[in-house]
């Protein structure tokens, strides 16, 4: 890329990329049933639950309001929930604490059909948690989603976005379009609304030279939900352009019994690094307030209200 705004304009919603398949017709890797299957392996390698996870960090939160909200149920909304990997752990969490049932209504956004219909999936073949809250898996981005699901308009109690999602907003303009939406979708007869804002230590300039590079070499991981499936993963190659990166890998989809190639891709997906010194004009620019902040495992979260 030849300059910030180049690659800037590549993208206009988080999770989006770009792929060409050599045995099959072009469609984007978050469409295809393997790139699903692949992505809830290798995500695990980044960001296990338990102690210091973001998982951990979003319970908090959510079960602070299950004990102090005067809504019923809690409207939560996981933006960017790709597979559903911090809902089911949320899940898992209740579970593993004796809750049978939470009184939450989750909306698990994500602008990939193939993503999401993986996490309905595990979420309902899975005898743990299966039924224990309602969830509304919606087809929608960063920037519309409060007009794509009316329902969640000045009637959300808790929003997150995790994981690396927030670093696929590629522009203030983006930025700033995801918070202005936050603040129209937050309750506003609640003092308790929140929405809590993750970010990766290795998106952040003033952290990322302590970061190691975990895909800086080929790895493979084995299906869990395909058996005769394995998938091997080249090392990341990244691109550079001012605050802006791409990050490249290709993917095979080998057969296990005869070691075959069934598929492969080559993968690119653009990141912006946090600007840590704007953020605050950013959240003031769209009605919110920070209230909070809070470092965890693997990075720092932004708690955020209505002002």
């Amino acid at each position: 890329m030849g300059s910030h705004e180049s690659v800037a304009n590549t993208l206009t919603s988080f999770q989006k990329g770009t792929q060409e398949d050599i045995t099959a017709a072009s469609i984007s890797p978050f469409a295809d049933e393997h790139y699903t299957d692949f992505y809830d392996g290798h995500i695990l390698k980044f960001m296990k639950p338990g102690l210091g996870s973001d998982i951990e960090l979003i319970w908090e939160t959510l079960h602070h309001l299950l004990l102090n909200s005067r809504a019923s149920p809690i409207n939560v909304v996981d933006m960017g929930a790709g597979t559903g990997r911090v809902l089911r752990g949320l899940l898992e969490v209740a579970y593993a604490q004796g809750i049978e049932k939470l009184d939450v209504k989750f909306f698990g956004v994500d602008p990939g059909d193939a993503m999401l219909r993986r996490g309905k999936e595990m979420v309902d073949t899975n005898d743990r948690i299966r039924g224990m809250a309602d969830i509304d898996w919606v087809e929608s981005d960063s920037l519309n989603f409060t007009t794509d699901q009316p329902a969640l308009y000045n009637a959300t109690d808790l929003l997150y976005f995790a994981g690396g999602g927030f670093n696929h907003l590629l522009s203030p303009t983006e930025i700033v379009g995801f918070l202005r939406e936050v603040e129209r979708a937050l309750r506003i007869s609640s003092p308790n609304a929140l929405a809590i804002i993750v970010i990766q230590s290795e998106a952040m300039p003033s952290r990322m030279a302590s970061i190691p590079n975990y895909d800086g070499e080929l790895s493979v991981i084995r299906s869990e939900t395909m058996p005769d499936i394995t998938y091997e993963k080249s090392a990341d190659t990244k691109t550079w352009a001012g605050p802006y990166h791409v990050d490249a890998f290709g993917l095979k989809v080998k057969s296990t019994k005869d070691g075959s190639v069934l598929k492969e891709f080559k993968f690119r997906y653009d990141l912006a690094l946090f600007d840590e010194e704007a953020w605050p004009g950013y959240v003031e620019k769209a009605g919110l307030r920070t209230v909070k902040e809070k470092d965890y495992g693997l990075g720092r979260a932004f708690y955020l209200q209505k002002k």
